[in-house]
C-alpha cells in the first residue's frame, strides 16, 4: 500500500529562505493559510519540496526574468554642481525650446564632460523639474510679490491647437519687489462650462489656488463677448454683485477694429477690401513674384528695396492700416507689375489688379482712408503700450473722435455727438484732407463728372459719420470715471490750482478716515519739489517711496491710492500676448502637450519677464536646486515626455 498522504501548515521560516523570500506569499483559506508565488499568482501546497521544485519552473523562472528587467527610478545623490546644469538646462528648456531637444542636447553637453562631470538630463526628468521645481518656484515669487496689493485681471476665452478651451488671466499689480506696476500671466484654467457661471468659477478658483483675496479685485479687463460684459449675467455683472466698486474696461483695441471694419464694410466700396487681400495672395504665393517686382521698384526707385506687402487679417487689430499704408505707397510701382504681369503670364487675376490699380477713384478712396487709418492707428498702439501714460489715454481717444468729427462738420458749429445727431451738422464740401482733394483735382482735370465727385466725397463722408457713430456705440460706460482717473496725472497733482479726488475715493468705498487723510495729503504735495515731474507713474512710485527727515512717508496713504487707480487695465494687449505665447509652446507639432506642462512653461516664460531676465542671466536659490534628484520633483505616476514631435492631426 502506499504510504498515506499529510496535511503541512504553512510555516513562517519559509519566508526568510533566500530560494523564497523573493517570490513566495501567504495568503488566507476556508483551509488555512496557503504558500502563493507573488509573481505567478499560483496557490501552492504546504509543502517545502513543492515550493522549490516551483522556484526551477520554467514558468516561474520566464515570469522573473520580465519582473527583473522593470526599470526602476534610482534616486542618486548628485553634487550640487550637476544640479545646477541641470536646473540651467531645464530653464533653457522652458524658456526657448521643446523637451525633445533635450534627449540629444545632454548628451551633445556631455560630449566633453568627463564620466564624473556627465549631467543625466533627459525629457522625462527635465518635464518634472520644469512642472515640480521651476513653475511651482517663480508661482511663489509672483505670490510673495502680491502680498496684499489691489490689483486688475484681464480676462479673455481662447481655443489651443488641440480644441482644448482655455480662460486666459492676467494680473496688474504693483509690485513691492520691483516698485512698478506689472502686468504679468496668472493662469489659464481650463474651460469645461464656457458660460458665465463656469468663468467666474475658474477666476475664483484661480484666485484661492493662489491665495489673493477676491476684495482686492479693483477692475476687469474683456473684449465685448455677451458672456463677458451682459448686464444681467454676465461674467461682470455677477462680480459687481459681490464688488460694487469694481470697475470694467471693455478692450479699446477691439473697439477700434470693430469701428473701422463696420464704417468699411457700410460705406467703401468692396473693391478696395479686394485689392488688398488678392495683392498680398499674388506675391505671398510665388518668390520669382516677388524677385520680378523687386527689381522693378529698384529700377524706379533707384535702387531701394521695396516694403514687403503685407496680410490684412481680422485677428490682428488693424493691420489694415499697414496693409493700405505699403499699397498706397506703391501704387504706381503695383500698377506697373501687374501691367507687366498680365501680358507676360496672361493671367485673368493680374488682368483684373491692373484694371482696379489704374482706376483712378480706386486710388481716390485709398488716398482718403490712408492718414484716418494712421491716425486710428496711433491711438490703438497706445492702448496696446505698456510704456503709455494712462492717465492720459482716455483724453487721445476723446481727442480721436474730436478730429474726425472736425473733419466733416460745418466750421463754426460745436457739436456733442452723445446729445447730438451729427448728420445735421454735417458740410457736404467739406475738406478731406491734402492728399485726396488734391488726387480729386487732378480727376476732375481729366474730365470727372460732377456727379461722380459727389458720389465719391458723400461716400467719404458718411464713412466718417459711420466711424464717429461706431466709437460712440462702443466707448466705455464709465468713460466718466475712466476719464476722472486723470486727475492723478503728475501734471494735475502737482498743480496749485487743481480738483478733488474725492468722488473717486468715494467710487472705491474709502472709508470716512481714510477720505480726510487722502485729501489732506492731496492739498499738501504740490508744496514740495519733486524729481519725477514727467511721467505719471514715476512720479507716484517716487512718492510712494518718499521719506521725511523722521524716515516716515506722509504720502503713504495717497500714494497708495493713486498706484491702486493705476493698475485699472486699459486694453486686452496682454491677454493676447499669453495667447500668443500659448500657440508658441503649444503647436501643431506638440499638439499632445499636457495642460500642467503648458501651464508651467508659461509660468517659468512669465516669471523670466518679470524679472527682466533670461535663462542665461537669472540666479535660482540653492533651496530650489537642492528638490532636483530628489522624489519630490516625480509625479506618483512616472510619465513619459508630456509632449510629442508628431504632426500627427489626430493625436490629441
Amino acid at each position: 500500500m502506499p504510504k498515506p498522504q499529510y496535511t503541512q501548515k504553512f510555516r513562517d521560516s519559509w519566508l526568510r529562505v533566500p530560494e523564497l523570500k523573493d517570490w513566495l506569499q501567504v495568503v488566507e483559506s476556508t483551509a488555512g493559510p496557503v504558500a502563493k508565488c507573488k509573481l505567478c499568482g499560483t496557490l501552492l501546497r504546504n509543502h517545502f519540496g513543492d515550493l522549490k521544485n516551483h522556484g526551477l519552473s520554467k514558468k516561474h523562472r520566464r515570469n522573473s526574468k520580465i519582473v527583473t528587467k522593470q526599470p526602476k527610478l534610482a534616486f542618486k545623490v548628485e553634487s550640487m554642481g550637476k544640479k545646477k546644469e541641470e536646473a540651467r538646462l531645464a530653464l533653457y528648456t522652458a524658456a526657448h525650446t521643446s523637451i525633445r531637444v533635450v534627449d540629444h542636447l545632454g548628451d551633445v553637453i556631455n560630449h566633453t564632460h568627463k564620466e564624473d562631470d556627465k549631467i543625466h538630463l533627459h525629457r522625462t526628468k527635465c518635464t518634472q523639474i520644469i512642472k515640480n521645481v521651476l513653475a511651482p518656484h517663480f508661482s511663489q515669487n509672483l505670490i510673495e510679490d502680491l502680498k496684499d496689493q489691489s490689483y486688475s485681471l484681464l480676462i479673455d476665452e481662447s481655443t489651443d491647437i488641440a480644441v482644448h478651451k482655455y480662460l486666459g488671466i492676467v494680473i496688474i499689480y504693483y509690485s513691492c519687489t520691483h516698485k512698478k506696476i506689472i502686468s504679468t500671466y496668472l493662469d489659464i484654467p481650463m474651460l469645461y462650462e464656457c458660460d458665465a457661471d463656469g468663468i467666474v468659477a475658474a477666476i475664483k478658483a484661480s484666485l484661492t489656488r493662489f491665495g489673493i483675496p477676491l476684495k482686492h479685485l479693483m477692475g476687469i479687463g474683456t473684449d465685448n463677448a455677451a458672456v463677458m460684459v451682459g448686464v444681467n449675467n454676465g461674467v461682470y455683472a455677477k462680480l459687481k454683485r459681490e464688488l460694487p466698486s469694481l470697475v470694467l474696461v471693455r478692450c479699446i483695441c477691439h473697439s477700434l477694429q470693430l469701428a473701422v471694419s463696420a464704417a468699411t464694410k457700410e460705406f467703401l466700396p468692396r473693391n478696395l477690401e479686394f485689392i488688398i487681400k488678392k495683392t498680398y495672395d499674388w506675391f505671398s504665393r510665388s518668390s520669382s513674384r516677388q524677385a520680378a517686382y523687386k527689381e522693378l521698384y529698384k529700377l524706379i526707385n533707384d535702387g531701394h528695396d521695396p516694403l514687403k506687402i503685407v496680410q490684412s487679417c481680422q485677428t490682428r487689430w488693424l493691420s489694415v492700416e499697414s496693409a493700405v499704408a505699403r499699397i498706397y505707397t506703391q501704387w504706381l510701382e503695383l500698377k506697373t507689375h501687374f501691367n507687366m504681369a498680365k501680358l507676360n503670364e496672361r493671367c485673368y487675376t493680374a488682368e483684373l489688379l491692373h484694371a482696379m490699380y489704374s482706376d483712378d477713384v480706386n486710388y481716390a478712396y485709398i488716398s482718403f482712408i490712408y492718414p484716418i487709418l494712421t491716425n486710428v492707428n496711433r491711438v490703438n498702439k497706445l492702448f496696446e503700450s505698456k510704456d503709455a501714460d494712462h492717465s492720459k489715454l482716455y483724453d487721445e481717444l476723446t481727442n480721436l473722435i474730436d478730429t474726425l468729427v472736425d473733419k466733416i462738420i460745418l466750421p463754426t458749429q460745436k457739436v456733442d455727438i452723445f446729445t447730438q445727431n451729427i448728420q445735421d451738422f454735417i458740410d457736404n464740401k467739406c475738406y478731406l484732407g491734402y492728399r485726396f482733394e488734391t488726387h480729386l483735382q487732378t480727376m476732375k482735370d481729366k474730365g470727372l463728372p460732377p456727379n461722380q465727385e459727389e458720389i465719391i466725397r458723400n461716400r467719404c463722408i458718411q464713412f466718417i459719420a459711420s466711424l464717429i457713430q461706431e466709437l460712440k456705440n462702443r466707448l466705455p460706460e464709465n468713460l466718466k470715471l475712466m476719464k476722472s482717473i486723470q486727475k492723478i496725472s503728475v501734471e494735475h497733482a502737482l498743480s496749485h490750482n487743481k480738483e478733488p479726488i474725492t468722488e473717486l475715493m468715494l467710487h472705491f468705498n474709502k472709508k470716512q478716515e481714510d477720505i480726510a487723510k487722502i485729501d489732506e495729503q492731496w492739498h499738501q504735495i504740490h508744496l514740495l519739489s519733486w524729481k519725477n515731474t514727467k511721467n505719471t507713474k514715476e512720479f507716484w512710485y517716487e512718492v510712494l517711496k518718499f521719506e521725511d527727515i523722521a524716515g516716515e512717508n506722509r504720502f503713504q496713504d495717497l500714494a497708495t491710492f493713486a498706484v491702486s487707480l493705476l493698475v485699472l487695465p486699459h486694453s486686452n494687449a496682454d491677454v493676447e500676448r499669453l495667447f500668443s505665447m500659448m500657440n508658441v509652446v503649444k503647436t501643431k507639432q506638440r499638439n499632445r502637450m499636457k495642460f500642467d506642462l503648458l501651464s508651467s512653461i508659461v509660468t517659468v516664460r512669465a516669471g523670466l519677464a518679470r524679472e527682466g531676465k533670461c535663462c542665461n542671466n537669472y540666479t535660482l536659490p540653492n533651496t530650489v536646486i537642492q528638490k532636483i534628484g530628489t522624489k519630490e520633483i516625480y509625479s506618483s505616476q512616472t510619465e513619459q515626455a508630456d509632449e510629442t514631435d508628431s504632426s500627427d492631426d489626430d493625436h490629441f
